[in-house]
């Protein structure tokens, strides 16, 4: 495993989506994830960017959300839009975001 590896475990992308969502090919994925091998400095950045627009996507939400109103049930039924280019077209994003989101709420009953 990989700190790479781990990455995209987090944001849950798939070797597929990973490649595609990274403009490199399915090889380059598996061999950065398995190897000791690291992607080029590029890539780091585009992940960095698509956990840039998870957090913000997860703090819209929180922001949006009626906390007077909100009770636990509330928490199983948040929806969000990803925005960016890339990180909205994948499902793995969109679940880390709305996770990430949940968290936030649930804090209000902390």
């Amino acid at each position: 495993m990989s700190n790479f590896s781990d990455m995209m475990g987090y944001l849950g992308l798939s070797h597929d989506e990973a490649a595609a969502a990274l403009n490199v090919s399915k090889d380059e994925i598996v061999r950065w994830c398995s190897t000791s091998e690291a992607p080029p400095i590029h890539i780091w950045q585009r992940l960095v960017r698509m956990l840039d627009e998870i957090r913000m996507s997860a703090e819209e939400a929180a922001k949006s959300a009626d906390l007077d109103h909100i009770d636990a049930s509330d928490l199983n039924r948040i929806t969000l839009t990803v925005p960016g280019q890339g990180a909205s077209e994948f499902a793995g994003l969109k679940r880390a975001a709305t996770a990430m989101a949940v968290a936030t709420l649930a804090r209000v009953f902390v």
